[in-house]
């Protein structure tokens, strides 16, 4: 259910109160014998009052109603009133009171400025009109009567006022008394959110941890699983890619190359010559040395975009990427000369020899077999050389 307002029960209360009023006036006009103008318009009031009161509380209307009673009432009713009950030796000064008193409750704004104003005009209009026509204004037909309908009136409205005023504070006191549980609920529930607030700082903050956590365990299973994959295709002791790795980025470079109009590709295989002999005079140990060494060598004389791998015992696979046989050719005697130039322990001389060929139109295991033929022909020619496949 839709509770009024505090200024709509004030309107509906007024209108009560304007009935009773109206109609008691009347009453009391009739019986005094004030006239049967006086007695209409009271009753008549009383009648738009009951109007105005069924659109307030029926039909929840505020604006219309406050405004209309309030323009009857200080330019209608108690202007008219005053003329024809004695001005100010009736009772009518006391209701005017009553009338500055409710444009002052139900309206709001410019219409109470507005109202208010020329409410002021209309009196101080009836007081002038009083004071230099006095003839305009109509008296009571005796003393007695003008002592009854001002005692009337001056209880009447004693009794509104301090009824009024009373339901006014009360409903304002209710008013704060429901303001006040309302702050105190809210103050309640507002602790109960800081509440959950810190609780849901803290989760958030627990949270976050678990998530920092996660994370720094992920990047250390990435770490471990980049090194597991490093070590998965790398052979341990030279450090370069081991054959398994090797001959996969060669087949890849392979389908490449036979996929790119005018692309080439150069393979060379390389061999540490007298290698068993290194071995049976300065041990395995200085042999895997001498391994490592020439495969570091290798890696820092190839270019960035060509990869070596450890083929077998001592025996390193160069592919060449985007590379003829020329230019490999090149490479690789350039690897061959600074390989000679290394110093080793007791004068020890260490030398390659190495067979070069650039891919044709053959499958990739006869380019294996020539490069390796080459390799067994650079031997046989006495070692310390680099075998290539004319074109």
């Amino acid at each position: 259910m839709i509770l009024f307002s505090l200024r709509h029960r004030t309107l509906n209360l007024l209108c009560l109160l304007g009935m009773f009023m109206s109609f008691s006036a009347g009453i009391v006009n009739y019986l005094l014998g004030l006239g049967t103008l006086a007695v209409i318009l009271n009753v008549g009031c009383g009648v738009v009052t009951m109007v105005l009161y069924y659109l307030s509380l029926v039909h929840r209307q505020y604006e219309l109603p406050a405004l209309v009673c309030t323009v009857m009432l200080s330019f209608v009713f108690f202007p008219a009133m005053w003329l024809i009950n004695a001005g100010t030796n009736g009772s009518i000064p006391y209701y005017f009171i009553i009338n500055a008193g409710i444009i002052s409750l139900l309206l709001t704004g410019k219409k109470r400025t507005a109202i208010f104003s020329l409410f002021l005009a209309v009196v101080a209009i009836l007081i002038a009109v009083e004071n230099y026509r006095p003839q305009l204004v109509m008296g009571y037909s005796s003393a007695q009567i003008r002592y009854l309908d001002l005692s009337f009136g001056f209880i009447v409205c004693l009794l509104v006022n301090a009824f009024l005023f009373a339901v006014l504070m009360d409903s304002y006191l209710h008013e704060k008394k429901i303001t006040e549980h309302y702050n105190k609920t809210l103050a309640e529930k507002n602790r109960e959110i800081e509440a959950k607030n810190k609780i849901l700082e803290n989760r958030n903050a627990e949270l976050k941890k678990a998530i920092e956590k996660a994370e720094n365990l992920s990047r250390l299973l990435y770490k471990e699983k980049e090194k597991l994959y490093e070590a998965s295709i790398t052979d341990h002791l030279t450090n370069v890619y081991n054959k398994m790795f090797i001959t996969k980025r060669l087949k890849e470079e392979f389908e490449l190359t036979r996929n790119t109009q005018g692309g080439k590709l150069t393979v060379a295989l390389i061999d540490i010559d007298n290698f068993k002999n290194i071995n049976d005079l300065y041990g395995h140990v200085y042999g895997d040395y001498v391994i490592k060494r020439i495969a570091e060598t290798i890696k820092k004389n190839l270019r960035q975009q060509d990869i070596v791998g450890r083929f077998g015992g001592d025996e390193f696979l160069i592919v060449l990427p985007n590379t003829g046989w020329e230019e490999g050719c090149n490479v690789i005697e350039r690897i061959r000369k600074v390989t000679w130039e290394l110093e080793w322990k007791d004068g020890l001389k260490v030398s390659i020899s190495g067979g070069v060929a650039e891919l044709k139109n053959e499958q990739l295991s006869y380019l294996l077999k020539e490069v390796d033929k080459l390799l067994y022909k650079a031997k046989n020619k006495g070692k310390n050389r680099i075998e290539i496949e004319l074109a």
